[in-house]
């Protein structure tokens, strides 16, 4: 077990280190708004446990998606960019929490 969540780890590490981080290129006037997405997408990002980060995968998700239908009203190039790439991570996230959680039921 020790080994799949170290294996997690480096596999969240390289993911990230690869990432551009959205979050600090983009400031909003709407900031309290647009905050939530991020801190529910950082919230993903750092969660070790794959049951918890699969909660909170969907949230973050959940977020982005209204953030993007608000924000076609007033839309936002590199809003959308920042909104589309977190959607990528936590989808790759979601498969490697589905994956280890699998390991984990089957003792592979």
């Amino acid at each position: 077990m020790y080994s799949s969540a170290q294996k997690t780890k480096e596999l969240r590490f390289t993911a990230t280190s690869l990432y551009k981080d959205p979050v600090s290129d983009i400031i909003r006037n709407d900031a309290a708004h647009a905050q939530a997405w991020r801190r529910r997408y950082q919230a993903a990002i750092i969660e070790l446990d794959p049951e918890k980060l699969l909660k909170r995968i969907a949230e973050a998700r959940t977020t982005i998606l209204d953030q993007i239908e608000d924000s076609f009203s007033k839309p936002s190039d590199p809003e959308q960019v920042a909104l589309c790439n977190a959607l990528e991570m936590l989808t790759t996230l979601r498969t490697i929490a589905e994956r280890e959680i699998s390991e984990q039921r089957t003792g592979t």
